[in-house]
């Protein structure tokens, strides 16, 4: 079998390769980001939960007054049922 023609089909091959690397460029695309108006809230929300104080300081105060003065009683009722909701 005698075999004709061999570097005609290698040229056919780097003719789809040239004509492959003739094609437009890409375009490229810059990253983004986007933040939801949920987000936002979310975010605003966190800022000013974490601003204030963890001890309300005012009831505290009046508590301790109260007990000072003997005013302040709770029934054991409702500690039981306070216990007992968590």
């Amino acid at each position: 079998m005698k075999i004709t023609n061999l570097f005609n089909t290698t040229n056919i091959y780097n003719k789809k390769n040239i004509d492959n690397k003739k094609t437009q460029p890409q375009k490229k695309q810059n990253d983004s980001f986007v933040v939801s108006d949920k987000a936002r809230d979310f975010q605003t929300v966190l800022k000013a939960v974490s601003n204030s104080p963890d001890i309300r300081e005012d009831k505290v105060n009046d508590i301790l007054q109260r007990m000072e003065q003997g005013s302040y009683n709770i029934s054991t009722e409702d500690i039981v049922n306070k216990l007992i909701s968590k």
